[in-house]
């Protein structure tokens, strides 16, 4: 390549005088046309669908409590029954294990990316309390009120773990 160029620039005065073809100008300008083409990129669709599965995913996981209670106000409030007791102290006590990790790694490494981890957890935290205050005392004693507080704790579970595994990936890094 360094030879060519050396003996382009050797015999510039050849090339300059050198008349161009007819017709190079269509030519160039038509290729010049198909190699911009080229270069158009094309996102796929699944990826411009991602982030919008991904909002719907979460509005299913945070919403499907609230569509799973009865509006009847004549059902029997049930806040006292052993198993569903028994299950909201489980999970309570898990959600504060993985709140408590967060909040003792935001104590020794307060870092930007730990903070927004701990704020993530602490939504969850909310957005249970909320559940315990609303949702909880008008279920059902019956499968579909465990079968709500299952999904309400699972799915705000599964978030506290990916947001501890996140923080053990922060704190690898």
């Amino acid at each position: 390549m360094d030879r060519l160029k050396d003996y382009i620039e050797q015999h510039r005065e050849a090339f300059n005088e050198e008349p161009l073809p007819e017709g190079h100008l269509e030519r160039f300008a038509a290729r010049l046309e198909k190699e911009e083409e080229e270069k158009v990129k094309t996102v796929p669709l699944w990826r411009r669908l991602m982030p919008l599965a991904a909002v719907v995913a979460l509005f299913l996981c945070l919403s499907v409590p609230f569509w799973i209670q009865r509006g009847t106000s004549d059902s029997y409030v049930c806040e006292l029954h052993s198993e569903m007791g028994e299950l909201h102290t489980y999970y309570r006590m898990q959600l504060e294990d993985h709140l408590m990790e967060l909040e003792t790694a935001s104590k020794e490494n307060p870092s930007e990316a730990v903070m927004h981890l701990l704020e993530a957890a602490l939504q969850i935290e909310a957005s249970c309390q909320q559940f315990d205050n609303q949702v909880l005392p008008t279920l059902p004693c019956s499968d579909e009120g465990i079968f709500a507080i299952n999904q309400q704790y699972q799915n705000s579970l599964n978030s506290m773990q990916i947001l501890c595994q996140q923080l053990n990936r922060v704190k690898e890094e």
